[in-house]
């Protein structure tokens, strides 16, 4: 791919990073938690927040996997109620009334613009509105209107299992995802959003080379994708990925034990030695791919 990778905040939206190297007979997002006293398996498999409804798949096997479970777990509940979903907005905007315009330089702000007037053909009242949000929450919605039509494997999975009547949990709390996502300082997530609007990485075509990867179930080729070239996850890790997977392996291990789960979370946090499935691996449950 010489040289090219999205933005690291774009990886922790849609899909994550730090994904391991595999065997290549070892292709895969569904995995099969077993053994270590279980008495029924549980699947973890992984997501990419959002994707083209042209490139929208269900890998073999996953659909049988996920019928077998009797409740679905996602990194959040989405099942929020009124005020959960009022503050998660909330979070998303920037503070005190304050603008995209306020926290760029004049080039900056120049660059971004011409972005989403020239290329996301955005007239002046979308602009407006969507310069009130923070600038990782507007990379994520110029992407979806770069798309003209999105899916998510999170509501698929979620209509899923309200048509199944099967119980749904979050492994971690929304707030705490939103508390993430503000420890990069908005002149950061601005300079990082600039940077790939520069440097040609913010339209579609490259988007659209990580689908065809993850498209593979290739998470070897992932992993060249996200670290390719100058490291600019550096600092990221442990907040977005490491941290976190490791919070959710006691929830996961207190879930499986009491029924089969179908656990879906961001595809970058099945891998790496931090990975959910190698935390998995040395508390002794056996991991194997589903094909």
């Amino acid at each position: 791919m010489k040289n090219k990778k999205l933005s690291p905040l774009l990886l922790f939206l849609f899909l994550g990073i730090n994904v391991f190297a595999q065997d290549a007979s070892q292709k895969s997002l569904c995995w099969k938690i077993s053994g270590n006293g279980l008495n029924q398996d549980s699947y973890v498999f992984g997501t990419i927040h959002l994707i083209g409804k042209k490139d929208f798949f269900m890998p073999k096997g996953t659909e049988d996997a996920f019928n077998k479970c009797k409740t679905l777990a996602l990194e959040v509940d989405l099942n929020m109620d009124k005020e959960t979903k009022k503050n998660v907005g909330k979070s998303a905007v920037l503070p005190d009334g304050k603008t995209l315009e306020d926290y760029c330089t004049a080039e900056q702000y120049k660059i971004i613009k011409s972005f989403m007037v020239d290329t996301i053909k955005m007239a002046g009242i979308k602009i407006k509105l969507y310069s009130r949000l923070k600038p990782i929450y507007l990379q994520s919605v110029l992407l979806k209107e770069q798309l003209k039509g999105s899916k998510s494997y999170e509501e698929t999975f979620v209509k899923k299992a309200k048509k199944k009547k099967m119980n749904q949990i979050g492994l971690e709390e929304i707030a705490l995802q939103m508390r993430v996502l503000d420890t990069i300082p908005v002149d950061k997530q601005v300079s990082e959003m600039v940077k790939s609007i520069v440097e040609g990485k913010a339209g579609i075509r490259n988007f659209n080379e990580m689908i065809e990867v993850y498209k593979s179930q290739d998470l070897e080729k992932l992993h060249q994708l996200t670290v390719s070239g100058d490291n600019e996850i550096s600092g990221f890790e442990d907040i977005f990925l490491t941290n976190r997977n490791e919070s959710w392996i006691p929830v996961i291990e207190k879930q499986i034990k009491i029924q089969p789960t179908f656990i879906a979370v961001g595809a970058a946090h099945l891998g790496g030695s931090n990975g959910v499935l190698n935390l998995l691996k040395q508390k002794g449950y056996t991991i194997t791919p589903v094909f």
